[in-house]
């Protein structure tokens, strides 16, 4: 039997909470790539924007470095991790609780592994 093979994409500090890509990965975890392009160019959500790249990045991976086609693979993993915060800055005054009035500017890091479908056995004609 073919070993499956893993394509990775992914992106970096994306500017957006990962609650927010969250729930849009979790839409589209099942699909196969074809069909979660299709749902993201469609879905009115921000996040589906900061998606829909790293599954066509991805999807190209896998055609121009391993000679795959858009219909032979599948899903594997795609994971939202949270990034660094970064202050965001408010104009009023700041009170020694809640953090001293500071606000959080999230931001994520986008991982998808996309695996081949198990190939035919060697040594067989069809």
């Amino acid at each position: 039997m073919e070993k499956a093979k893993e394509i990775i994409a992914g992106a970096s500090f994306v500017r957006m909470s990962p609650r927010k890509l969250r729930l849009v990965a979790n839409a589209i975890r099942g699909m196969d790539p074809g069909k979660a392009i299709e749902y993201l160019k469609v879905l009115p959500k921000r996040a589906a924007k900061s998606i829909l790249p790293v599954f066509l990045q991805g999807v190209a991976n896998a055609k121009n470095n391993f000679q795959a086609s858009p219909g032979e693979l599948i899903v594997s993993s795609l994971q939202i991790q949270e990034g660094p915060r970064g202050p965001k800055r408010l104009d009023k005054s700041h009170g020694a609780r809640f953090d001293r009035g500071m606000k959080r500017r999230r931001m994520s890091h986008i991982k998808l592994v996309l695996a081949t479908k198990e190939g035919k056995p060697n040594g067989t004609k069809s």
